[in-house]
């Protein structure tokens, strides 16, 4: 399930379980690219909990998370980031994080 965040609810978020975090600007075509890469995942990957969260309409919050360049795809784990990505990732890349930290 994909949801979108702000800074009221996530660290709700990304507090329980394994969750994929989405870094992205308004106008980055690059993101936009990713967001389609993260909708194909959701619907291949049911279970997956993936959270987006607009940099340009909550700037206070990327610069907590330390978010330089969007994209930006960060893996979190029970609350605590495992992984951390600048850049569009691909389908088999996120695929092999997701096999490498969802489980252990």
């Amino acid at each position: 399930m994909i949801q979108q965040a702000n800074s009221e609810n996530f660290e709700s978020l990304v507090q329980d379980g394994f969750v994929i975090v989405d870094f992205y600007g308004t106008t980055c075509v690059p993101c936009k690219l990713f967001a389609r890469i993260l909708e194909d995942l959701d619907a291949e990957i049911p279970f997956l909990n993936i959270v987006k969260l607009n940099t340009t309409e909550n700037p206070g919050l990327a610069e907590q998370y330390g978010i330089r360049a969007v994209p930006t795809v960060q893996f979190y784990k029970d609350g605590k980031l495992v992984h951390s990505q600048v850049g569009v990732m691909q389908p088999q890349q996120v695929k092999d994080v997701i096999a490498r930290y969802m489980y252990d």
